[in-house]
């Protein structure tokens, strides 16, 4: 397996297939895609030619053909044979987020699973921003992490594509705003700030039906620091409902610094409210530029630690810590 070439099988031909991981892996050097899936034929299919590919059908997990490792790109309530499956046939997956809703979900999703065998497609820890701003915290530079404010989202109804799985009433909480877009900004501020704990002191959602729109919290986050600090404060907010600032805020005793939560996005230091008057921050440091390099170097880090059985940064326990906060806040009060 050092030597030869990883063969890919694809379950989920949808659009982040489709934008993001078909065409990064076509490029990835040691990889070979061996079929694609989808419950929809046609859909499998019309990707699969664009691609060259084979496109495969199955009426179980077992009927899907042998390969190293599987992306499982398909919504989280419907993973749970394909795990078994390929934890019984000894196979590596890679899934993209979240990786599940809650604590008893998350074990029961690892189970059979070696941790450099299982990984989850948090991304953003690969941005070169997000690089710089944990440097900017595990370096010390501005002394001790005492709060960070972050937001996300703006007024959407979804994802805007067609059947996807955000329409689908039958998903509930998997298609909220929470679980599908700010899964990702709550992996992000627990990454940046080394967190190995929280406590919620509050949380508000306005939900459509079954589905989150809106979430607000407070988190006191918790690191192993915390018995000679006081926790972290996070002040957290995701929407489809209005716009949001869009950007992460680390707060320091005598400083500030910011960026926009892209993978281009400049560092900052200074006073948010007088931008012009801030300074950037630059450190030697690497991370993607662009989407599409963040999903490379999270795949080139997953195979490698396949490769080596050893864990990734982006093996399935490491996303624990944000896998049991997203659970506790989709467990929160709603709004009136």
């Amino acid at each position: 397996m050092q030597n030869d070439p990883l063969s890919i099988g694809i379950v989920g031909a949808g659009e982040i297939t489709r934008r993001a991981h078909l065409p990064v892996l076509a490029n990835t050097p040691g990889v070979r895609i061996a079929w694609l899936y989808d419950q929809r034929p046609a859909s499998a299919q019309a990707l699969a030619r664009a691609y060259g590919l084979e496109a495969i059908e199955a009426a179980t997990p077992g009927e899907l053909p042998p390969c190293d490792v599987a992306l499982l790109a398909i919504p989280v309530d419907a993973r749970g044979a394909y795990l078994r499956h390929f934890a019984a046939r000894g196979t590596g997956v890679f899934c993209e987020k979240p990786f599940a809703l809650s604590v008893d979900q998350f074990q029961s999703a690892s189970a059979g699973f070696e941790p450099h065998a299982l990984g989850c497609g948090y991304m953003r820890r690969f941005f070169r921003s997000t690089i710089l701003l944990r440097h900017v915290v595990t370096a010390g530079i501005f002394g001790p992490l005492l709060g960070i404010d972050i937001s996300e989202g703006g007024r959407s109804k979804g994802s805007g594509v067609d059947a996807s799985f955000l329409d689908d009433p039958r998903l509930g909480a998997a298609r909220g705003v929470l679980a599908d877009l700010g899964s990702h900004s709550l992996d992000l501020a627990l990454y940046v700030a080394g967190a190995s704990g929280f406590s919620v002191r509050s949380c508000r959602l306005i939900r459509d039906g079954a589905v989150d729109r809106k979430v607000g919290a407070e988190i006191d986050l918790h690191t192993p620091r915390s018995q000679s600090m006081p926790p972290i404060l996070m002040q957290y907010g995701v929407s489809w409902l209005d716009r949001q600032e869009n950007a992460i805020r680390l707060r320091f005793e005598h400083a500030c610094v910011w960026s926009a939560l892209a993978p281009n996005a400049e560092v900052y230091l200074g006073t948010p409210d007088r931008p012009r008057e801030a300074m950037t921050v630059s450190a030697s440091v690497g991370g993607a530029m662009t989407y599409n390099q963040a999903f490379f170097l999270e795949w080139q880090a997953f195979l490698d630690g396949v490769r080596a059985r050893r864990e990734s940064r982006v093996s399935a326990q490491s996303a624990f810590l944000t896998t049991s906060l997203l659970e506790t806040l989709l467990g929160g009060d709603d709004s009136p």
